[in-house]
C-alpha cells in the first residue's frame, strides 16, 4: 500500500546549473586524477574550509577504472583535488580489500557507502578520523567473461582512515548475519551514529536502521526493530521503508520540522526512476510519501539515473546530487554523461508534532 503524500512539504528546484558541475569538468579536464564517477556521497570537515566526495567506480586518465577514490574539496576556492591508491604510474583504488582475488579465482572490489568524520576541534589532532561504511562485491564469472552486471554483494565492511591524510587504519567486517548493505547514509546525533542500510532484494529494496557509536562505530550496535524499540539483536532489524535505492540521504529538516529521506523511487522500472522525498518525526519514521524531487531528464536511451543524495548548506538551501550512467560504450565514448549532476534545492516544512517515542 503506497504511503501518503508528504503534507506540508515545498520543494522548489533551481532551473540554473550548479557550479559544481563546472568544477568538476574543470578536474575532469586536466586529465590528472577523476574524470567521472558514481556514488558522489559528501562529508564536511569540521573546519568548514573542506568537503570529501566520495567515489565508487572512478574513471581515469586512458579510460582507466578504479573501484574508488575520495576528492577533496578546497570550499573557500572551489579547488579539486583525487585521492587515490597505488602509485601514479599505476593508480588504484584509495580502499582495496585485503584480498583482491577470492580463493575462488575471482576478483573482489569495494564500492563506498557513506561515512563520518570525527574531526572535532576539542578532540586531538591524531584521533581525527574519517569513518566510511564500504560495499565489497565479487564477480560472479572470471573476468574476461564479465560484462557490465556479472557481479555479486558480499559483506559491508567499516574501514578506518586518518584525517587530514586519508590514510587506511583498519578495516572491520560487519559481520551481523543479516545481510543488510550497512552505510546507505549515516547520520551523527551528538555521540550516537545513525547508520542506514538495505536490503536489497533486486527488484525490491528495504530500509533498515541501525545505531552506534560515532566515535568508535565498530563498537556495539543496536537495531531499530518492529515495536518502535532499539535491540541488541540484528534478527529484530525492522524494514521500515520498501522501494528505496541503494544509497539515500536521511537528514533533519530545518526548524525542528522532522526529518527528510531522500531516494530513487525504485518501485519504478530500472531505468525510470524518479528522486522522491519521504518525510517523517522521527529517524526511524514512520515515513510519509513519496513527493516528486525530480524526474531526471537522464533517464532515456538506455542511460539513467540513481543513487541520490541530498547535503544540507544554509538555512533551507540544499544540494541535490545523483549519479548518471549507461551502457559503457557510452559512457568511454562521451566521459560527461558518467558525472553526477549537481541541483540547487529549496526545502521548507511545515512544523510536525514533537517526535515521538525513542
Amino acid at each position: 500500500m503506497p504511503a501518503p503524500p508528504a503534507a506540508g512539504l515545498t520543494i522548489v528546484l533551481d532551473p540554473t546549473p550548479h557550479p559544481l558541475a563546472h568544477r568538476f569538468a574543470v578536474l575532469a579536464a586536466t586529465q590528472n586524477g577523476w574524470r567521472g564517477g558514481d556514488s558522489a556521497y559528501a562529508i564536511d570537515l569540521a573546519h568548514g574550509r573542506q568537503r570529501l566526495w566520495l567515489f565508487s567506480d572512478t574513471l581515469l586518465a586512458d579510460n582507466r577504472m578504479v573501484n574508488n577514490c575520495i576528492v577533496v574539496e578546497d570550499v573557500a576556492p572551489g579547488g579539486l583535488r583525487t585521492v587515490l591508491g597505488g602509485t601514479p604510474g599505476q593508480p588504484d583504488a584509495l580502499v582495496t580489500p585485503i584480498d583482491k582475488v577470492g580463493p575462488d579465482g575471482l576478483t573482489q572490489w569495494l564500492w563506498t557507502g557513506h561515512g563520518v568524520a570525527v574531526d572535532d576541534p576539542a578532540l586531538p589532532a591524531d584521533r581525527h578520523r574519517l569513518w566510511i561504511f564500504y560495499q565489497e562485491y565479487q564477480a560472479t564469472v572470471p573476468d574476461e567473461q564479465k560484462t557490465e552486471w556479472d557481479f555479486a554483494w558480499r559483506q559491508t565492511v567499516l574501514v578506518e582512515l586518518t584525517l587530514p591524510d586519508l590514510r587506511v587504519l583498519s578495516r572491520t567486517p560487519i559481520a551481523d548475519g543479516t545481510g543488510v548493505q550497512w552505510g546507505a547514509a549515516v547520520h551523527r546525533v551528538g555521540d550516537e551514529l545513525l547508520v542506514y542500510g538495505v536490503a536489497d532484494e533486486g527488484k525490491h529494496k528495504h530500509l533498515l536502521l541501525a545505531s552506534t557509536s560515532a566515535l568508535r562505530p565498530a563498537a556495539t550496535w543496536r537495531y531499530r526493530s518492529a515495536a518502535g524499540t532499539w535491540s541488541p539483536e540484528p534478527a529484530d532489524a525492522a524494514r521500515l521503508l520498501t522501494g528505496v535505492s541503494n544509497e539515500v540521504s536521511v537528514l533533519p529538516l530545518p526548524d525542528d520540522a522532522g526529518w527528510l529521506l531522500v531516494t530513487s523511487d525504485t518501485r519504478r522500472p530500472h531505468g525510470s526512476w524518479p528522486i522522491v522525498a519521504y518525510r517523517a518525526q522521527h529517524p526511524a519514521g514512520p515515513w510519509t510519501g513519496p513527493q516528486l524531487i525530480l524526474d531526471p531528464p537522464e533517464n532515456s536511451a538506455g542511460r539513467y539515473a540513481y543513487n541520490p543524495t541530498l547535503l544540507h548548506q544554509t538555512g533551507n538551501s540544499f544540494l541535490l546530487v545523483y549519479s548518471v550512467n549507461g551502457p559503457r560504450a557510452d559512457v568511454l565514448a562521451d566521459d560527461t554523461l558518467y558525472r553526477p549532476r549537481f541541483r540547487h534545492v529549496r526545502l521548507s516544512a511545515e512544523p510536525q508534532l514533537p517526535p515521538g517515542r525513542d
